[in-house]
């Protein structure tokens, strides 16, 4: 076996949602080489970055830290943390080289360069997202952190990348960009069996990379499929989001569902979007950043948190530092109220599908179920429950608490996704070409 046909998974998503659980599982039954990003990026911090305290990256206490360290290093070198990991692969390999036949294993993906790093290397890489729910994620966490909440929900943010400069860790677009998404909501101490049943989906996803065509999809995955579809169509330079609206068909072989309306975040119609609006000059323009820009401009003469003047340069990034070199607060996070979602000039994804209904008729959209490439902001589950939505299907591994009691006490029911979705679509469902016998 040779880089052309092993196979190469690797794991991304939050931290508690059980990455390195799934790794050591492929290590130990699968017997693939296990490898970490999160590892070898505490090795190497030293050697990149002057004046680290090399004792302080392997406390777990100090995540904050290791996130700072990681952001520095992708700031040098966009690509160095996973060049290490692939250096000491080929090390390995050349020092033994039965280790060329066997599958790999990453884990701690936390940049969409990382991925397309290993991309461009193996043709058989696959990424996997794990999925776990924020309370039970902290469960996992909470001795950790000491039982200090706060500090958990500050990484947490931090690690989901929305407020992070492009060099920032990105966890949410590692997620977008992922093949498969597995959810790790249970615990394995309460109900062992939960462990079995998640040793069975991975078995069943890792036989699927090893002979592409074996199944079929799940009708989900066919829905969601649509959803990432449709998200394509997107200009958004910041995330692009897909919805399409299902009506099912409950037969006795097996549910029949039929899309009836579809959306992607865009500018309304007859209105320019972003990227016509920075042109040539500005490639990644964003009208919601530029008014919060104007509001930090005008309004912010002082930091709220700590009360130093800030300097607000003619041309800067969001977010914004403090110019205390002592206060972390940061304009245009923490100060501008939730995520100003009314300052954009797009029509989101879910919004935008439902409209179509009602633009061009056709099905009613009471008792459908909505699939969403993102969990619904708080506006749009607004308009899930009044359009008589009675099932929201996400993916999304950072869903907003507001949009969730929204839909919590209309009681619409919202599920974590599972399965194949994106690109890897039809690398694993579409079987190899037929081969004659003669």
């Amino acid at each position: 076996m040779t880089d052309g046909n092993r196979i190469v998974i690797g794991l991304t998503g939050p931290f508690g949602a059980g990455c390195t659980t799934i790794a050591d599982d492929l290590h130990q039954r699968h017997k693939m080489r296990k490898y970490s990003l999160s590892e070898f990026m505490r090795e190497i911090a030293p050697s990149l970055i002057e004046g680290v305290n090399k004792g302080k990256l392997f406390s777990p206490k100090e995540r904050w830290y290791q996130q700072l360290i990681g952001n520095e290093i992708r700031n040098k070198k966009i690509d160095a943390i996973p060049q290490e990991v692939f250096n000491k692969i080929k090390k390995d390999e050349g020092e033994n080289k039965a280790l060329e036949s066997q599958d790999i294993v990453i884990d701690g993906i936390r940049h969409p360069s990382e991925i397309t790093f290993f991309q461009n290397i193996y043709p058989h890489f696959f990424v996997m997202a794990v999925f776990a729910k924020h309370e039970l994620r902290w469960n996992r966490k909470k001795d950790i952190y000491d039982k200090n909440q706060g500090d958990f929900d500050r990484d947490d943010v931090k690690d989901s990348g929305e407020f992070e400069p492009p060099w920032g860790q990105k966890v949410q677009l590692c997620v977008d960009r992922s093949d498969i998404l597995i959810s790790n909501n249970e615990s394995f101490d309460e109900q062992p069996r939960f462990k079995e049943e998640l040793q069975k989906r991975i078995d069943g996803y890792t036989e699927l990379m090893k002979s592409p065509g074996k199944t079929g999809p799940q009708p989900w995955e066919f829905n969601m499929s649509q959803a990432y579809q449709a998200s394509l169509m997107s200009t958004c330079c910041k995330r692009k989001v897909g919805a399409v609206i299902v009506k099912e068909q409950a037969l006795e072989d097996r549910p029949r569902s039929y899309v009836i309306a579809s959306g992607y975040n865009e500018a309304p119609l007859t209105i320019k979007p972003c990227i016509q609006r920075g042109g040539k000059a500005k490639p990644n323009y964003c009208y919601k950043d530029e008014k919060i820009k104007s509001v930090i401009k005008k309004e912010y003469k002082y930091c709220p948190k700590c009360g130093a003047k800030v300097k607000i340069p003619e041309e800067f990034d969001l977010p914004l530092a403090c110019s205390n070199n002592k206060c972390d607060a940061k304009m245009g996070k923490d100060f501008i109220p939730g995520r100003v979602l009314d300052l954009c000039i797009a029509v989101h994804a879910e919004e935008s599908a439902i409209l179509q209904t009602s633009r061009f008729g056709g099905t009613q959209v009471e008792g459908s179920i909505l699939y969403t490439t993102t969990f619904p902001c708080p506006l749009c589950a607004k308009k899930i429950v009044n359009a008589g939505i009675s099932k929201v299907i996400f993916a999304e591994p950072y869903p907003q608490d507001d949009a969730i009691s929204v839909l919590d006490e209309a009681k619409v029911q919202a599920d974590l996704f599972e399965g194949v979705k994106g690109r890897a679509y039809h690398r694993l469902f579409e079987p190899p070409p037929y081969k004659h016998n003669n």
